[in-house]
């Protein structure tokens, strides 16, 4: 029975809440449970593997186009289909919605699906549960056309073949990954994350896997940050790296003020654990447990020494070594 008082606070069609005493929309209680509206006045978009018997990405690709993912109960089943209808919303003139926000919200339990297409100043946001917290997408993702302002948080990433992982196109500025987890392919792959020409991007979070546990299935780079024309501002902080070769490559751009901070990078295998060709990027309180036999430095980390803080290695010849080695004040 609907039920409409605006002004004491609640409406019924669905359960509407609202604020007093502007009357702007709180939460929505409907059929799937509580919704609360995009702060930015965006719209949000909802996926979810199980909405239908459907299991074949054609199959799925027919059941999205019968509904308009904006609620659980009309929830897309396939990532793309949401990407493709938050880049019509976000860009609408009549929309106006220039400087909003949307958001995906990402529901199942073996999602296999390859992106192509970022979803512009949206963010993607894992819910539910798949052994973990949060949905894990099993594809690689070569992304074709640079989008600004992507987030993806609480979302897991299982790589296949032996390739990278992600290839994001130069221009994707403002990109983030928020808590969200990399996995290896079996058969080990190139680079979890290749990033080209962006700037302001932020690594915060993440974990980065092997396969199961062992030493084949691996990455031999987390973090590979291309190109030079533009990938200033980049912070990396309190992720768990377990790579091959080098937890974070960093091309010779202009990156004073980049930060990366409180990462633990455990290496197997040989190279640098972290290779900073720009000189200008800061690296404080990480932690490096790496198979090099050495005890030179520089077969550990290549930086800028004097941007190097309070960092520490363990390797088969070191115990808790600093990194940069001190040099102590004198009076």
């Amino acid at each position: 029975m609907p039920v409409t008082n605006v002004s004491s606070g609640w409406e019924r069609g669905d359960l509407v809440f609202r604020g007093k005493p502007n009357g702007n929309e709180v939460f929505t209680i409907g059929p799937a449970g509580a919704q609360f509206p995009n702060p930015s006045g965006g719209q949000d978009y909802f996926v979810d593997l199980n909405a239908s018997s459907a299991s074949s990405a054609v199959a799925m690709a027919a059941h999205d186009l019968t509904v308009d993912g904006t609620s659980w109960s009309s929830a897309f089943q396939l990532i793309e289909s949401a990407i493709t209808a938050s880049n019509i919303s976000i860009a609408l003139t009549a929309n106006r919605w220039w400087a909003r926000r949307n958001r995906i919200f990402v529901c199942g339990d073996g999602i296999t699906e390859s992106l192509t297409v970022l979803p512009e100043k949206c963010d993607i946001i894992g819910v539910g549960s798949d052994l973990y917290p949060f949905p894990r997408v099993t594809g690689v993702h070569n992304i074709a056309v640079a989008k600004v302002s992507v987030r993806f948080i609480n979302m897991g990433f299982q790589a296949t073949g032996t390739g990278d992982l992600f290839q994001i196109p130069a221009a994707c500025h403002g990109l983030q990954f928020i808590g969200c987890t990399f996995t290896a392919a079996s058969g080990a792959n190139l680079k979890a994350l290749e990033i080209k020409d962006s700037a302001h991007v932020r690594i915060i979070g993440c974990d980065f896997l092997t396969a199961a546990g062992g030493v084949t299935g691996i990455f031999a780079r987390a973090v590979s940050l291309e190109g030079t024309a533009s990938i200033h501002d980049f912070v990396a902080t309190d992720n768990r790296i377990t790579c091959s070769n080098s937890g974070f490559v960093i091309a010779a751009g202009d990156l004073n003020g980049s930060l990366v901070a409180r990462n633990v990078i455990r290496q197997i295998g040989a190279d640098v654990a972290i290779a900073d060709s720009s000189n200008e990027c800061a690296f404080v309180d990480n932690r490096i447990i790496s198979s090099e036999a050495g005890v030179v430095a520089s077969a550990f980390a290549t930086w800028n020494a004097k941007l190097a803080v309070n960092n520490i290695l363990t390797g088969d010849a070191v115990r808790s070594g600093t990194l940069p080695l001190i040099n102590p004040l004198t009076s």
